[in-house]
């Protein structure tokens, strides 16, 4: 948590100013995200909270893409990347615990897609780790990036989806139950059978199983390719 009190030196309290860090600065830039989301974050707004000006918070952190980026770091620093077993066990344990770390911050997966690869060393870290433990699968080298796009896009779109529309009543357990087409006709069971039948649902005590079931099934396909190229 930011503390500004814990901040100020002898020197600094005596004159009624506040010594920052780039740390400070980061912490009190999450607290903002968490609060307000990503439009309402501003380097003024942070420096009125900081109790400074936006020339000081300059000095720490070039623009508001870097704060940005600092925050998804120190978020992900606490993912740890397992270094031994079997690789599909690595990989879902990786993919689980970024999932953890990014539900309290949803915001941060817009970051990283707008980021590129002008991220941090921590998150540049599990990017190495997961495309690495998708080569170790044995895939053609050809498919490695693919393959691995295809993990990061679940687990991200995932986040996005289980942070948006959990718990929902426009989309519980009961799909088909009163929407109209066009001409204001009531939309039947009977017209989308299968729909019906599995009633897809999106339950705050599911969304733990839906993710490692559809994580399950990547690692799965990817084994199968394997095997395949190998026959």
């Amino acid at each position: 948590m930011f503390d500004k009190k814990g901040r100020r030196s002898d020197a600094a309290r005596a004159k009624g100013r506040v010594t920052l860090t780039r740390t400070d600065i980061i912490r009190a830039g999450a607290q903002l995200l968490d609060s307000e989301g990503l439009e309402g974050i501003s380097m003024r707004k942070l420096a009125s909270i900081l109790d400074t000006g936006p020339a000081t918070l300059y000095w720490h952190v070039r623009d508001k893409d870097e704060l940005l980026a600092l925050i998804l770091d120190e978020t992900l620093q606490p993912v740890e990347t397992p270094g031994e077993g079997d690789w599909a066990e690595r990989l879902i344990a990786v993919v689980c615990a970024t999932r953890q770390a990014l539900l309290p911050r949803p915001a941060l997966v817009r970051v990283i897609w707008d980021a590129g690869w002008d991220i941090g060393p921590q998150t540049l870290r599990i990017a190495e780790a997961m495309i690495s433990l998708v080569a170790e699968s044995g895939l053609p080298a050809e498919q490695v990036a693919d393959a691995y796009f295809a993990v990061l896009t679940f687990l991200l779109g995932f986040v996005l989806a289980e942070t948006a529309g959990v718990g929902t009543p426009r989309f519980g357990t009961h799909p088909l139950a009163g929407p109209t087409d066009a001409n204001n006709r009531a939309v039947t069971v009977e017209q989308f059978p299968t729909l019906a039948r599995f009633g897809p649902a999106t339950d705050p005590e599911g969304m733990e199983r839906r993710f490692r079931h559809g994580l399950t099934m990547l690692m799965e396909g990817i084994r199968t390719n394997v095997d395949r190229q190998a026959e």
